[in-house]
């Protein structure tokens, strides 16, 4: 599953995302996550004169012994558990960044392992446990379940946020019914994530809760309940999707970055053409005549195909 930011909220600490854009959609934003340097430097030689050839010769190989040396998914576990503090979280994020590379097909214990060092983790910095969430709902092991079920207890907001990002990777419905009453979080980001999450699961079980995630007063949690609703098919979607694609309403939201705003409008376009039809075609040809950004145009044109327009 595609892993997807929920409407103004906070983004989570991803390497990047990737991917469709979502209602995800819950979105923790940290400024823990190492940044990294641009991977395209553009070198022009015009002199190169013999002593900067030596220099060169010498990094190429230094580079080489670095890469021979980088850590393995053992490495980051044993980090994990008997590092310093900052050893820790950052051999979790390292982990959580390894498992994108395909890395965990050669270590079949890997979930257990992560399983027992995300149960010790409580009192822990939060970051390993968000980040050893992340790995958990990266595995797809369902019998993580319990355990991230319990996370959603956690005092920290954003740990709660990533076990249910987490819970939605898993696509468990055994999670559903606990998932529900996150919905009726004090935090608002929170909520959004959790009614994100029951459209990722996508059981229908979770159908009254969603609908009644459509009277939610915050408008970024009441579209992210509308696109989860949609995603079932449900038709009562059809008109808090169809604000979500009016750029005055989402002008009003002061919380909602423009990219968030544009990631909305996508997700929300593909939701109300599959469920308004050949009806959706009007709102889809104003904004692919009109909006701002080229993606959301080239977003509404290809929803208008999807339609037969």
């Amino acid at each position: 599953m595609s892993r997807e930011p929920g409407i103004g909220s906070r983004e989570p600490e991803t390497e990047s995302s990737n991917t469709t854009p979502d209602p995800r959609l819950p979105t923790p934003a940290s400024a823990d996550i190492p940044k990294e340097s641009p991977k395209t430097i553009l070198f022009q030689f015009v002199v190169f004169p013999l002593g900067i050839v030596f220099i060169a010769v010498l990094i190429f190989f230094l580079f080489g012994k670095l890469a021979t040396d980088e850590q393995t998914i053992p490495d980051y576990l044993n980090s994990i558990r008997s590092g310093s503090s900052h050893e820790r979280w950052q051999a979790a994020y390292q982990l959580s960044k390894s498992l994108k590379r395909g890395e965990a097909k050669r270590y079949p214990n890997l979930e257990q392992n992560v399983a027992t060092l995300y149960a010790n983790s409580k009192t822990d910095d939060p970051r390993i446990r968000r980040y050893l969430g992340m790995v958990l709902g990266t595995l797809g092991d369902r019998r993580a379940t319990p355990l991230l079920l319990d996370g959603l207890n956690d005092r920290d907001v954003d740990n709660r946020i990533y076990a249910l990002m987490a819970l939605g990777e898993l696509r468990d419905p055994a999670a559903v019914p606990r998932i529900a009453r996150a919905v009726s979080d004090d935090d608002k980001d929170v909520r959004a994530t959790a009614y994100y999450t029951l459209g990722a699961i996508g059981d229908a079980g979770a159908v009254p809760v969603l609908v009644n995630g459509l009277q939610e007063e915050s408008p970024d949690v009441r579209w992210n309940a509308a696109i989860a609703l949609g995603r079932l098919g449900d038709k009562r979607a059809l008109g808090p999707l169809r604000e979500i694609l009016d750029r005055s309403r989402l002008n009003r939201v002061a919380t909602m970055r423009e990219d968030q705003k544009e990631d909305a409008m996508i997700v929300a376009m593909s939701a109300y053409a599959r469920l308004a039809g050949h009806d959706a075609a009007p709102d889809l040809q104003r904004i692919a005549a009109s909006d701002p950004s080229l993606s959301v145009r080239a977003a509404a044109k290809q929803a208008l195909a999807q339609i037969g327009k």
